[in-house]
């Protein structure tokens, strides 16, 4: 008798083990697809908010997320963008990055706790710095919020987040700083940076990569 009465719920418990795992298998399937189905739309929004926010003319062109290739992390690319200033700056491209990449642990990215990023790279970008003569510089471009002021007043709180970066790294980078102020003016060519540690440390082990193939420097007309 008791074994007629354990069929049902066993039946019962394989069914709902059934649909409990087909449903988490669509969520992970709409989380992945999501970014493709919904591209274009994300796009539009990250451009509006960018320029909605900056002192600046922001655009990009594709972007690529991979997830299933690198899982438990996940691989987001995007190309083509450009940092383009306004007003006395209009005519200026502050920062053009032909591939912008980043690594991240998913599982550190749900625990909310440490954001673990495995690296960062930014290849083939041409940046240029400047500073007008009256001291005006071309990266100031965050515009102010409205509880800016409340924000600085109050006081801090500790938190817990936390960001470890595992890999920061810059290749084959073009860089300006044109001080008009400072009658200064710096190019480097070719440059190439790493950048390797544990940040989240008191005490870590940080190693520096720095490559350079040409540089130029001039102040007050003597280079």
């Amino acid at each position: 008798m008791t074994d007629m009465n354990d069929k049902p719920k066993k039946s019962l418990l394989k069914r709902i083990l059934k649909w409990t795992g087909i449903t988490f298998l669509l969520l992970i399937i709409l989380i992945i697809a999501a970014p493709f189905l919904f591209k274009d739309k994300i796009v539009a929004l990250v451009k509006e908010e960018a320029n909605k926010n900056l002192n600046a003319k922001v655009d990009f062109g594709d972007f690529d997320l991979t997830l299933i290739s690198t899982f438990p992390d996940f691989h987001f690319v995007i190309k083509d963008v450009r940092i383009v200033g306004i007003n006395e700056f209009e005519k200026d491209t502050l920062a053009s990055i032909g591939e912008l990449s980043t690594n991240i642990n998913l599982k550190s990215v749900l625990s909310g706790d440490k954001y673990q990023i495995n690296s960062v790279v930014i290849d083939k970008a041409r940046i240029k710095a400047i500073v007008l003569s009256d001291g005006k510089a071309n990266w100031d471009i965050a515009k102010a919020s409205a509880d800016t002021a409340a924000t600085a007043e109050a006081p801090s709180e500790p938190t817990k987040f936390a960001l470890q970066l595992k890999q920061f790294k810059i290749s084959d980078t073009y860089i300006v700083y044109d001080d008009k102020q400072g009658d200064m003016y710096s190019r480097l060519e070719g440059f190439n940076y790493e950048l390797k540690g544990d940040f989240t440390q008191d005490v870590f082990v940080m190693e520096n990569l720095l490559d350079i193939a040409k540089t130029t420097y001039n102040m007050g007309g003597v280079g």
